[in-house]
C-alpha cells in the first residue's frame, strides 16, 4: 500500500470516527434533556402533592377545631343543666 492510499483510508477512518462521536454526543445530549423534562414532571408532582397534603391537613386541624369547641359548649351547657337540675327550687 503506498503512503496516499493509507493517508486516505486515515482521513476517512478519523472522518468516520468524528461523525461516530458526534452522533453519540447528540444521543446523549437528548437524552439528558428528556431527564431533564422527566425530572421536571416529578418535581411539579412533588410540589403539588405536598401541597395538597397541605391543604388536607389545614382542614383536618380546623375541623378538629371546630368539634373541639362544639365539645366544650355542649360540655359547658350539660355541666351548667346538671347544676340546675342538682340545685334547691325554692
Amino acid at each position: 500500500m503506498d503512503q496516499k492510499t493509507v493517508f486516505t483510508q486515515m482521513q476517512q477512518l478519523g472522518t468516520e470516527w468524528l461523525k461516530l462521536v458526534t452522533e453519540g454526543t447528540n444521543r446523549f445530549t437528548a437524552a439528558l434533556a428528556e431527564v431533564e423534562k422527566i425530572e421536571k414532571q416529578g418535581t411539579a408532582q412533588a410540589v403539588s402533592a405536598v401541597e395538597e397534603a397541605g391543604r388536607v391537613a389545614k382542614e383536618a386541624i380546623n375541623a378538629s377545631e371546630q368539634m373541639s369547641a362544639q365539645w366544650r359548649k355542649a360540655m359547658s351547657e350539660y355541666a351548667q343543666r346538671t347544676v340546675e337540675l342538682l340545685s334547691p327550687k325554692n
